[in-house]
């Protein structure tokens, strides 16, 4: 496959979109936390409250994808990060922070995964396996570019300052991108629907188990990425960690992503989606088993291992996200599907950080990931279930 320009853009603005509306609070929620001397358990709790709204609004805007097309929500939905991001800058008490939180995250779907998927989707059918994994390549750069990124723009500047060029980064770059977009087929044609045997209609009683499965893999692997990339720094210092060590480990996750996404963009056609899936879920189990044995000793051999092999499952699960639905359902109703699947994993991953940082601060390290280990074997058991046939 040719890489389109339009497949790399929606690439770069995908980076945007996660590095500036997710990645970036857990650098900046102790820098507002710390002004306003706020505990850290209110900042994520109204953080995860603000992910709850996702749940909310991904029913919604999936309906709204299959009707007005991607291109469409992607542009409104760059136009709210800027106005929701530059209102940090502003905000002046604790009832505007979380208001700002839950719109901000309200709106991040439209200019996240799922609205990219379904811009793809829309745009080449069938064949959007391969557009998704090289878009979700680009995308795994998303924590390694704005975790040391965040980091030093605070040496220059107060967090306000650099919540105003994560808005201009939204306004100036991915708008236009999602601009000049193409239009999207919003209607494909009856044959292309049916041409490949997973595809095929299936009676109710079986779409409705395969929904639940996959509603319940996503959303096992939804809290586990959700925990770890808000609370990852918090929770390697409380292990023993240096700040330098918890870092890297951080930044380390990024690469590791972009190495499975290769492999897969090379070999796409040697493993099928369920198998990719497979895959997926243990990788992440792995690596939250692997970053347990900090507990034992904070050594760097584990935050590196925890690093590549959970760094290898989420880069999977989120072509995962996009492809295993395709597989099964079609492109028929594919914004719908998306969002019906996605409300059980927004919940899941809305309640993920306060949960982690509660279990950390009331037990300790050990509970919390227990808590990521038990949550990651969730996911391995029931992708099995999905894909055994």
């Amino acid at each position: 496959m040719k890489a389109s320009p339009a497949t790399i853009g929606l690439g770069v603005t995908m980076t945007i979109g996660y590095g500036t509306l997710y990645y970036s609070f857990s650098v900046l929620a102790p820098e507002i936390a710390r002004e306003f001397g706020w505990g850290q358990a209110y900042v994520f709790g109204v953080f995860s409250f603000g992910l709850l709204a996702g749940a909310v609004a991904a029913p919604v805007l999936g309906r709204l994808v299959d009707r007005f097309g991607a291109r469409l929500i992607l542009c409104l939905g760059s136009i709210a990060a800027t106005i929701s991001l530059a209102l940090f800058a502003v905000m002046q008490n604790a009832w505007q922070f979380a208001a700002i939180t839950l719109v901000a995250e309200f709106v991040a779907l439209a200019v996240q995964y799922d609205a990219g998927f379904a811009a793809l989707a829309q745009s080449h059918g069938r064949e959007a396996r391969a557009h998704i994994t090289l878009v979700t390549l680009i995308a795994g750069f998303a924590s390694t570019v704005f975790w040391p990124l965040l980091q030093w723009l605070l040496t220059w500047m107060d967090w306000r300052d650099v919540y105003l060029v994560l808005a201009a980064m939204n306004l100036l770059i991915a708008l236009p991108i999602h601009l000049a977009l193409p239009r999207a087929r919003i209607n494909e044609p009856e044959a292309a629907r049916v041409e490949e045997p997973s595809a095929e209609v299936k009676p109710d009683g079986e779409r409705r188990r395969r929904m639940v499965l996959m509603a319940t893999a996503f959303a096992a692997g939804g809290f586990v990425m959700s925990a770890v990339g808000a609370t990852l720094l918090v929770l390697m210092r409380d292990l023993g960690y240096a700040t330098a060590m918890a870092t890297l480990a951080g930044s380390l996750i990024g690469p590791s992503q972009v190495t499975a996404r290769l492999v897969e963009y090379a070999r796409r056609n040697l493993f099928a989606p369920p198998l990719t899936a497979i895959i997926a879920a243990f990788a992440m189990a792995l690596g939250t088993v692997l970053l347990a044995g900090a507990l034992w000793a904070p050594l760097a051999g584990f935050a590196i291992a925890f690093a590549v092999f959970y760094g290898a499952g989420q880069g999977l699960t989120s072509i995962v996200r996009g492809v295993l639905p395709l597989h099964y359902f079609g492109t028929a109703g594919y914004g719908r599907t998306m969002g019906s699947l996605a409300s059980a994993r927004i919940i899941a991953s809305a309640i993920a950080p306060v949960s982690v940082i509660w279990l950390n601060e009331a037990l300790g390290p050990s509970a919390a990931l227990g808590a990521l280990i038990a949550v990651s074997g969730v996911a391995v058991v029931a992708t099995l279930a999905l894909t055994r046939r």
